[in-house]
C-alpha cells in the first residue's frame, strides 16, 4: 500500500505533466471549448488543460408568472451562446441586508478538462449558504483544479434562495397541480439534475455516474434528493458533508404560516389575488418584508427562516421516517462532519462577547424543556474547558455527528424496504448500500485557532484558497491533504468505492462496527466516533438546533 506521502507524490508528478501538455483545442467539434447542448451550442473559456463553462441556462427565469412556479423549460437558441461570465446569484440579501441578485438565475457553472474525455464521472455539487445566500460563483468550490487533476466533470448550479426558492401558502398549493409548494429551490436542482442527464454527454460525461454532493444546506439537499421521489435515478451516488437530514424537519403548517405572515406584511389577504399580489411585488419588496434569520443557537423570535418544508409531494413525509422506512435512493454514499461543527459562526451569531455559564444553562433549558436536565447531565460545563466549549461540543454531537452517524446506520441498514437508483429496479426488499464516514479534524489557526469549523473541508477537497470568514492560502501542507481528500472524493465518484491503488484502506461503515475515516496531517482509521454520545441522543426525535424553534418544539 502506497503511503498518503508517495500518493501526493504521484499526483503531483500526474499534475505536472498535465500542465506540460497546455490546451489543446480541440474540444466539441474541433474547435476550443465549444460543446452541445439539446437548446443549442454553448462556447466557454478553455483554462490551462481545462474548459469552463459559466453560466448555461438550465432553466427560464423565474420573473413574473414564473415567480414560485416549478423551473420552466429555456427557449432554445440558434446561435452559439457564449457561456464565459458568472451568472447572476438567485436573488437574496447580501451580508449588509440589502437586496441584491436576479430572478434570473437558473444557470449553471461547468468544468471539464480539454480535450474532452469520454463517459467521465460527473459531480453536481449543492452549494452552500443556509437556503438563503451564496450560489454556484462561489470561490470556495470552484471546480477548476478538481476537474483537471482529476478528468472528474464538476457541475455547480444556482438554485433560488429564501422566500423566492421556499415560500408555502395555500394560494400557491391550488394553483399547483399536485397541491405543493414551498420546495422551489429542489424543484430547481432537480432541474439542474435533469439537465446533467440530457445533456453531459456532450461535454464528455457519462449520465449514467453522477454524484449528487454537498456541504451544509448542499449536503442538507442531497439528504433531501436520496427521500424525494421525484428525484430518484438522476444520481447514482451521494456525499453528505456537514448536513443533518434526520432531524425533523418544518412542516407544511410551518411554511404556510410563515407564508401568510409574509403576504400579510405586504397587504396581500384577499385570498382570490394573493398569488397574483405576490407577484405584483418587486424582489426588494419581496425579500424585506420580514426580517431573516441567521443560523444561530438562539432563535430571534419573529424572523423568518426560509428553508425545504415536508410538503407531502416533493418531500412526501419527514425525511427519516422516510429513511427508516427504505423509501429512499439506496446508492453508495459518503457521510462525514467536521470535527467542531458548532464552534465559531453558530455560537457567535448569538453569543459574540462569549458564553457564560448562566447563558449556557439558560439556552439548554430554553432549547430542549422537559428534556434539560438529562442533556446538562450528558454535557455539563464543569467537563469542558469554557461553557461556550461545552456548548460547541453539544451541538456538534447531537446536531452533525450523530444524525450524521443516524444516517449511516439506516442507509448501511436498507431500512425496511429496499430501492436502487433507478425506479425500475425496485424489489421490495432490503438493500444495503456500502456507506463510508469521515471526521474532518485538520486544523487551519488562521481561520479558527484550535478548532475545525462548520464548511472548512470544502475548500480543501476542492484545492482553492480560503477568503472567508478570514484569508488563508494554501500551504504545502494544505495541498498533500487536498490530493488526498480529491482523490478519494473523485475515486468515488468514479466507481462508488473511495478506495484505489496508492490509498490507505478506507473500511466501510457498518451499523455496530462503526468504521470512520480521520482526515488529518495523516488519515487514521477509527471506530465507534463519540459512541457514548451518541448513545445518548438516539431515542430522541428533535428539530435542528440551529433553527427558527427549539429543538423540542413539536
Amino acid at each position: 500500500m502506497r503511503t498518503p506521502s508517495k500518493l501526493l507524490s504521484l499526483t503531483l508528478a500526474l499534475s505536472a505533466i498535465l500542465v506540460s501538455a497546455g490546451p489543446q483545442p480541440t474540444y466539441g467539434r474541433g474547435v476550443a471549448c465549444l460543446a452541445p447542448t439539446l437548446n443549442g451550442m454553448v462556447q466557454g473559456t478553455a483554462s490551462g488543460t481545462s474548459c469552463v463553462f459559466l453560466g448555461i441556462p438550465f432553466a427560464a427565469s423565474t420573473a413574473n408568472q414564473n415567480r414560485w412556479k416549478p423551473p420552466q423549460p429555456v427557449a432554445p437558441w440558434t446561435n452559439i451562446l457564449s457561456t464565459t461570465s458568472p451568472p447572476s446569484n438567485c436573488a437574496s440579501l447580501n451580508a449588509a441586508g440589502s437586496p441584491q441578485g436576479s430572478e434570473d438565475c437558473l444557470k449553471l457553472n461547468l468544468w471539464v478538462r480539454n480535450p474532452r474525455p469520454t463517459a467521465a464521472p460527473v459531480i453536481v455539487w449543492i452549494h452552500t449558504g443556509s437556503f438563503v445566500a451564496a450560489s454556484a460563483n462561489f470561490g470556495g468550490t470552484n471546480g477548476l483544479r478538481l476537474a483537471a487533476e482529476t478528468g472528474v466533470i464538476v457541475v455547480e448550479a444556482n438554485y433560488r434562495l429564501a422566500a423566492f426558492g421556499f415560500l408555502s401558502h395555500r394560494a400557491l398549493e391550488q394553483e399547483d397541480p399536485h397541491r405543493s409548494a414551498g420546495n422551489y429551490g429542489l424543484l430547481d436542482q432537480r432541474a439542474a439534475l435533469q439537465w446533467v442527464r440530457d445533456n453531459i454527454a456532450g461535454f464528455g460525461g457519462d449520465p449514467d455516474n453522477v454524484t449528487l454532493a454537498g456541504t451544509s444546506a448542499g449536503g442538507q439537499s442531497v439528504g433531501l434528493h436520496m427521500v424525494s421521489p421525484g428525484s430518484r435515478g438522476l444520481f447514482h451516488r451521494a456525499i453528505v458533508e456537514s448536513a443533518y437530514p434526520t432531524t425533523a424537519s418544518r412542516t407544511r403548517d410551518d411554511g404556510v404560516a410563515q407564508g401568510e405572515a409574509l403576504a400579510a406584511s405586504l397587504g396581500c389577504t384577499n385570498p382570490a389575488q394573493v398569488a397574483s399580489c405576490l407577484r405584483s411585488k418587486t424582489q426588494a419588496q419581496i425579500l424585506l418584508a420580514l426580517p431573516q434569520a441567521s443560523p444561530q443557537v438562539v432563535e430571534p423570535i419573529g424572523q423568518a427562516v426560509w428553508e425545504p418544508v415536508v410538503d407531502g409531494i416533493v418531500i412526501p413525509d419527514q425525511p427519516r421516517t422516510l429513511f427508516e422506512q427504505g423509501e429512499f435512493a439506496h446508492v453508495p454514499t459518503i457521510i462525514g462532519t467536521d470535527r467542531d461543527e458548532a464552534w465559531g459562526s453558530f455560537i457567535t451569531r448569538s453569543f459574540p462577547s462569549g458564553v457564560s455559564l448562566a447563558q449556557y444553562e439558560t439556552w439548554v433549558n430554553s432549547e430542549f424543556g422537559a428534556l434539560a436536565p438529562r442533556v446538562l447531565a450528558a454535557y455539563p460545563a464543569s467537563d469542558f474547558a469554557s461553557p461556550q466549549e461545552a456548548m460547541s461540543r453539544l451541538v456538534t454531537d447531537g446536531q452533525f455527528v450523530c444524525e450524521s452517524r443516524r444516517l449511516g446506520d439506516l442507509i448501511a441498514d436498507g431500512g425496511l424496504r429496499g430501492r436502487g437508483p433507478h425506479p425500475e429496479h425496485d424489489t421490495g426488499k432490503r438493500i444495503k448500500m456500502p456507506v463510508y464516514m469521515y471526521s474532518y479534524d485538520y486544523v487551519l489557526n488562521d481561520l479558527s485557532v484550535g478548532h475545525v469549523i462548520h464548511g472548512l473541508e470544502s475548500n480543501i477537497i476542492f484545492g482553492n484558497a480560503y477568503t472567508m470568514p478570514a484569508s488563508h492560502a494554501l500551504t504545502a501542507a494544505d495541498v498533500a491533504l487536498h490530493n488526498i481528500m480529491a482523490g478519494y472524493w473523485t475515486t468515488f465518484a468514479n466507481t462508488g468505492d473511495p478506495n484505489g491503488d496508492g490509498f490507505p484502506t478506507w473500511l466501510e461503515y457498518r451499523k455496530n462496527h462503526d468504521n470512520y475515516f480521520v482526515f488529518d496531517s495523516a488519515v487514521s482509521a477509527g471506530v465507534d466516533q463519540r459512541g457514548e454520545a451518541c448513545d445518548f441522543w438516539s431515542p430522541f426525535f428533535l428539530r435542528s438546533m440551529l433553527g427558527g424553534v427549539t429543538a423540542a418544539s413539536p
